[in-house]
């Protein structure tokens, strides 16, 4: 039985799409040069492997100088670019009144985390993993041990939605059901209330 809920944050609770993002900054014929480079090791950013701004220095490096103020641009304030996937808001909260114990075990950087009060509906999860804190990320499988032990969640009862297949992989082995999720909300509302 599913008693606890796990959700991913990026193209799951908030879309996260790159040409949506970069296009409200650039749409020149460098197009192609300055998406590969603003999100070249975007991983870095996630695992606090490096600091946002240490992260534009090599960007800055790889870009004609023209070029580089729309990749600062983008790094400093993507999150205001990311908006709820449809119909997710509301089983959220549906989830919540009807029991259900909501997680978010999710890929972060620290800039998404320092500016999540954006984002009033995270006020609704019971606890929060992001990967920048604890230096770890998915698919490794030692976040997915952190948060079963840090909530103390049993794995069959668990669900964790994400859009990506291999961080879902990761999870099967410990257990945990799975749902992948390609903003098909009223599918994910159908397969948890038939558990």
């Amino acid at each position: 039985m599913i008693k606890n809920v796990i959700f991913d944050i990026g193209n799951v609770i908030l879309n996260f799409d790159r040409d949506y993002l970069l296009k409200h900054f650039y749409d020149g014929k460098d197009y192609e040069l300055l998406k590969e480079k603003t999100f070249f090791n975007w991983e870095l950013l996630d695992e606090d492997a490096l600091t946002l701004e240490e992260y534009y220095e090599n960007v800055e490096k790889s870009l004609p100088k023209e070029l580089s103020r729309y990749s600062l641009s983008v790094l400093k304030n993507w999150e205001y670019f990311m908006h709820y996937s449809e119909g997710i808001f509301d089983l959220i909260r549906e989830l919540k009144q009807k029991g259900y114990k909501l997680y978010i075990l999710s890929n972060m950087t620290r800039h998404f985390i320092n500016n999540s009060y954006k984002f009033p509906i995270l006020k609704e999860f019971d606890g929060i993993v992001y990967s920048a804190p604890i230096k770890m990320v998915k698919p490794n499988e030692e976040i997915y041990q952190y948060l079963l032990d840090k909530f103390n969640l049993v794995a069959n009862e668990c669900l964790f939605i994400d859009d990506t297949k291999t961080n879902l992989v990761t999870a099967t082995r410990f257990g945990i059901h799975t749902f992948h999720y390609q903003s098909n909300t009223k599918k994910l509302r159908d397969f948890i209330f038939s558990k």
